[in-house]
């Protein structure tokens, strides 16, 4: 295997099987959410979004600098997980306010219609892992 497997399939179990943690297991994910993303930014955002930009950065040094077929897929879609980072990293406070409006909506439906979108997506994401990527 290779490091863009590896990825695919560990960036892709996390985001497949989301739906499946967040949601199904009994507990209170919208209490767990709510805290998470506190008013004020928990200290542990900050490490954890730089870190996460680091990641993708390793990803795209090494997809300019190794030769593996359909590589590109994953870093592209792996690299979107930059935007999340970002906006944590300088806009904290409209991601937070976007969080809790979602919270006080429907009890959180659209979480959990956001977070359903992103185990489909992760479906992708080990299936191109498992039989693209080469």
């Amino acid at each position: 295997m290779n490091y863009f497997q590896i990825l695919g399939l560990i960036f892709g179990l996390l985001a497949l099987l989301k739906p499946f943690y967040m949601h199904i297991i009994p507990w209170d994910e919208n209490k767990f959410i709510a805290k998470t993303y506190s008013e004020k930014r928990p200290t542990w955002i900050l490490p954890a979004a730089i870190l996460g930009l680091l990641l993708v950065c390793f990803t795209w040094f090494m997809e300019l600098t190794t030769d593996v077929s359909y590589s590109i897929l994953i870093t592209v879609l792996f690299s979107l997980t930059a935007i999340k980072g970002l906006t944590l990293l300088f806009n904290y406070e409209k991601f937070q306010s976007f969080v809790s409006g979602m919270l006080s909506k429907d009890r959180g439906k659209k979480i959990v219609m956001i977070d359903a979108l992103v185990g489909v997506f992760g479906l992708i994401v080990v299936i191109i892992s498992l039989y693209l990527v080469k």
